[in-house]
């Protein structure tokens, strides 16, 4: 889900990866520098124990479901994921 919201941010000019967000990520997959972590049966169930409210975008729900079930830190500039005590993140502002 990381990948599609960095290649969407490319594809919407508000990043540039060059050469390309695609050899970027070739690039950094070789280099060890990208975990690709499954969405699991765990990931998939978790991304919808929270409240409604908690979030609109499944594919952010589906993020910090894997963060928190990899006890992982979020980095993230969401203002609604940053609120949250229930998990840990990181702010990119």
């Amino acid at each position: 889900m990381s990948i599609i919201e960095v290649a969407q941010k490319v594809a919407k000019g508000r990043l540039e990866l060059l050469p390309t967000v695609t050899q970027w990520v070739r690039d950094s997959m070789l280099a060890d520098r990208i975990t690709l972590i499954p969405i699991s049966i765990e990931i998939a169930l978790r991304s919808y124990e929270w409240p409604a409210d908690f979030h609109g975008d499944p594919a952010d729900r589906i993020i910090a479901a894997t963060a928190v079930v990899h006890d992982l830190i979020l980095v993230t500039s969401d203002e609604k994921l940053l609120a949250r005590s229930d998990m840990q993140t990181l702010s990119t502002r």
